[in-house]
């Protein structure tokens, strides 16, 4: 008896804005418990998202980037969840919308905010030109590195370097103990008093800690003392100026550098949009953590305030909220009675003073030593670990047993995860027996040889210049149709380009997931808007098409250009001494490889989605500038198989510098790990017209050779003497990592086999 399938159409839309920590925990339920039914779309303007109790330890060089910063790109992957790298500064609550800049809006059924909080600029003047906010934090540790380098270059030629941090809470005194600690030891100081470096507290307090009991706040405030760093208590800042802070009694305090950890606060754009503003200035909640005035939105962590129930802005009660936020969303969007939630009044504070030891505070507990800190240590380590490494499941082949044989069978199990973009491609050979084997008629007005099938196709239509016409089709390798649509014509239009002609008209076909007609309407609207900007930025006009629904997200492109045949770039024609010069870096097969495996880090994900976004108009324009004799985009058949192409037929080898290939950050990570994209193994199959050492072919940069690239870069030879100048006006044109990677000669011998050495 055969069992029904199971379909889960996507009916309705949950939208998280911000990946701050209590959203971290609604991922990690949807990772573990999907809801069938649900989309579920995180929009963030942070890929990697800072643990902020952990900030000073990584200020004093106990940890590295990736032990403070949790990457939402496999969480919300695992999570089965769109990630969308925007900020939010705007929201239709009325009509349920959320708006962003280019794009269609987004409804939603459910909205979460978790936007977190920073230090309020505008309560002191000159706060926003002449100081620095320890949050966001992303702004901060964009800066930490220059603000070091500084102070220790200020110090090492024997002038002093001081460094002024206004709030008198947790932050400021983590701060100042970790600040003191990392310059200290770069410049190779024993104790503070030996120092240049001059470290000032400044608050309106009369003690520091204010929240905390007495026996914390006169150690660390006896503990920074000893160290050396000036408190100046007491003195309310009024006005922050270039190197100067002035207390309304006119004291005046100089600093080199000015940071600030003073009151809490969030953008004004969610009470903008109508959401409910409590009296200190956040977004108003009830007990189930939703909007008092608006059922439909929630609002958690620092950006929101318990009605009746206020608490400090704390990463520990933003935690806290985790679970029981995700327990009332997901009952929310199952019409089911939500549960109260009631903060606990007291938490365990945990403060680094910047010596491998750590502060203990909960109401009058205190404690100090290394103990605390290993405990500290062990619980920053552990939230991050928690939302991190995740293993994605493999798909599992399900063939009858005897049916092939066991090699086979492996090389199967192990390409069982399929890619998509042009990993999803038919592999050359596979293509050229099959093409080979079909006879097509043939027309008067075809230019193109009819037994030589190329991506583009030249058409005489009677006009002086050619007709050039391509067509292509990915499979969607990102969740977010908007990008993916704006990749996918940037790819399709690349096939013009490469031939030297100029886009005219497209049509598309799109392949749409099945689901609830309002997310079906909403997915096909973001595609065709994603697809109908790159369009028009190219004066290509949209002339219509076909959609479809189907199991994967898919678009195609059929495009027309013209090209004068003077104007025309051959894919062959490469003349013995002509330099190779690519135009984009390389590495986008193994890295969205990477991705379906929750391997790839976000930071590498969102260079490799920007490089796939670029257009190659203005290459195509600058080869043809500097003289081209041959030219194609490297795509599915990786940069090995491209090259072989072009010198089909000629009596030309190419010599590759292969330490010269420009690489996407993660690439040859990727590579080295033996991730390799689905398409990788049919591209190697042209391993015998390479000719590259034992030692080279055991290179994990080898292998770079097979990686096929979506939306790839152009690949044109161009004259020697002509190089240079092409390759500074490509850098100039915003192709940054364009590189000279070998040129070509005549053959050493006569055999027809093409040559690659490497």
């Amino acid at each position: 008896m055969k069992t029904a399938a199971v379909i889960s159409p996507s009916v309705k839309r949950l939208i998280l804005v911000g990946g701050g920590h209590s959203h971290l925990s609604v991922l990690m339920h949807l990772a573990r418990n999907p809801l069938p039914g649900l989309e579920t779309v995180l929009i963030t303007r942070d890929i990697h998202t800072p643990y902020s109790g952990a900030l000073p330890a990584y200020i004093a060089g106990v940890y590295d980037f990736d032990q403070i910063h949790i990457d939402l790109r496999p969480l919300a992957l695992a999570a089965g969840a769109r990630l969308i790298h925007e900020e939010v500064t705007e929201v239709d609550i009325t009509d349920k919308n959320v708006l962003l800049p280019h794009r269609p809006p987004l409804s939603f059924d459910a909205l979460s905010l978790n936007i977190g909080s920073s230090p309020d600029a505008d309560k002191i003047p000159g706060a926003r030109d002449f100081a620095l906010g320890v949050k966001p934090i992303d702004q901060f540790l964009h800066y930490w590195p220059i603000i070091k380098r500084t102070a220790v270059d200020t110090i090492k030629a024997g002038d002093t370097y001081t460094i002024a941090i206004v709030g008198g809470g947790p932050a400021s005194v983590e701060m100042a103990f970790s600040i003191q600690f990392a310059i200290n030891r770069e410049v190779s100081v024993g104790t503070a008093y030996n120092s240049k470096l001059r470290i000032k507290i400044v608050s309106a307090d009369s003690q520091l800690l204010m929240g905390h009991n007495e026996k914390v706040r006169d150690f660390a405030s006896s503990e920074l003392i000893r160290r050396g760093v000036e408190l100046h208590l007491h003195h309310r800042v009024t006005e922050f100026r270039q190197n100067n802070i002035i207390t309304e009694n006119n004291y005046e305090l100089r600093a080199d550098i000015i940071i600030y950890a003073t009151g809490a606060s969030i953008p004004q754009w969610p009470f903008d949009c109508g959401l409910p503003r409590d009296s200190s200035g956040f977004i108003a909640v009830n007990k189930y953590l939703q909007c008092t005035t608006h059922p439909y939105v929630f609002a958690c962590g620092d950006a929101a305030t318990i009605e009746g129930q206020p608490r400090p802005k704390s990463g520990v009660y933003a935690v806290r909220q985790g679970k029981p936020l995700t327990t009332n969303l997901m009952r929310f969007l199952t019409h089911r009675s939500l549960r109260r939630y009631k903060p606990q009044k007291k938490a365990l504070a945990l403060m680094y003073t910047g010596d491998r030891k750590a502060i203990a505070s909960r109401g009058r507990l205190f404690l100090h030593g290394r103990s605390i800190w290993r405990l500290k240590d062990s619980i920053d380590r552990s939230f991050v670990r928690k939302y991190s490494n995740f293993e994605a499941v493999e798909p599992r082949l399900n063939l009858a047993r005897g049916i092939v044989d066991r090699k086979d069978a492996k090389d199967m199990s192990n390409n069982a995860m399929r890619c998509s973009g042009c990993g999803a491609k038919i592999g050359s050979s596979t293509l050229g027996r099959v093409l080979t084997s079909i006879q097509t008629v043939s027309h008067d007005d075809l230019v193109s040889d009819p037994n030589r099938f190329e991506d583009a196709a030249l058409i005489s239509v009677g006009k002086p210049e050619l007709m050039v016409q391509t067509i292509d089709y990915l499979r969607a390798f990102i969740s977010d149709p908007w990008i993916f649509a704006r990749i996918t014509a940037n790819h399709c239009l690349s096939d013009i380009f490469a031939m030297g002609a100029t886009p005219h008209s497209a049509m598309v076909l799109a392949s749409i997931p099945y689901a609830g007609s309002r997310i079906m309407e909403e997915t096909l609207q973001e595609l065709m808007a994603g697809c109908v900007e790159v369009l028009n930025q190219h004066q290509t006009a949209l002339l219509g098409g076909h959609s479809n629904e189907a199991a994967d997200l898919g678009l195609g492109l059929s495009i027309n250009g013209y090209v004068a045949p003077t104007d025309l770039l051959p894919k062959t024609g490469i003349q013995p001494g002509d330099v190779l010069v690519l135009c984009k870096p390389l590495g986008t097969g193994t890295l969205l490889a990477a991705d379906s495996r929750l391997k790839a880090k976000g930071r590498w994900l969102d260079q490799a989605l920007e490089q796939m976004l670029q257009s190659n108009a203005k290459a195509a324009d600058c080869v043809k500038q500097h003289g081209a004799n041959a030219c194609t985009d490297v795509t599915g058949f990786g940069l090995g198989g491209h090259l072989l192409e072009m010198i089909q037929g000629q009596d030309i080898g190419i010599e590759l510098d292969m330490t010269s290939l420009p690489l996407l950050d993660g690439a040859l990570s990727c590579l080295e790990n033996g991730i390799y994209s689905s398409l990788q193994q049919q591209n190697r199959n042209i391993v015998e017209s390479i000719d590259a050492s034992k030692r080279m072919q055991q290179e994990p940069l080898y292998q770079m050779l097979f990686d096929p690239q979506t939306s790839g870069g152009l690949l044109a030879s161009v004259p020697q003497h002509k190089a240079t100048a092409c390759l500074e006006v490509l850098n100039n044109s915003g192709y940054r990592q364009a590189a000279i990677i070998g040129r070509a000669s005549l053959k050493a011998d006569e055999s027809d086999t093409p040559v690659l050495l490497v």
